[in-house]
C-alpha cells in the first residue's frame, strides 16, 4: 500500500494525539499496543521486524531483549 504525504500527515496527527499529555510510561504503554495492533493488521511479522529495526537504527539503539 503506497501512501500519500497527506494520509502520512493525518497518521503523525493520529500518533501525536495518541500519546499528547500522556506519561512516559503511558505513551510506551499505548505505542507497544499500537504496534501489536498494527502487526495483526499487516500479518507480517519479517516486515514488522525489519520496520522496527529500521526505527531503532535511524534512532541509535540497539533491539536488545528484554523479556525472558
Amino acid at each position: 500500500m503506497t501512501c500519500t504525504q497527506q494520509q502520512l500527515d493525518d497518521v503523525l496527527e493520529s500518533l501525536i494525539a495518541l500519546t499528547d499529555a500522556a506519561t512516559p510510561a503511558v505513551q510506551s504503554d499505548l505505542l507497544a499496543r499500537l504496534v501489536l495492533a498494527l502487526a495483526a493488521e499487516v500479518d507480517d511479522a519479517a516486515r514488522l521486524q525489519a520496520a522496527i529495526a529500521s526505527v531503532a537504527r535511524s534512532a541509535g539503539r540497539s533491539l536488545q531483549p528484554t523479556l525472558p
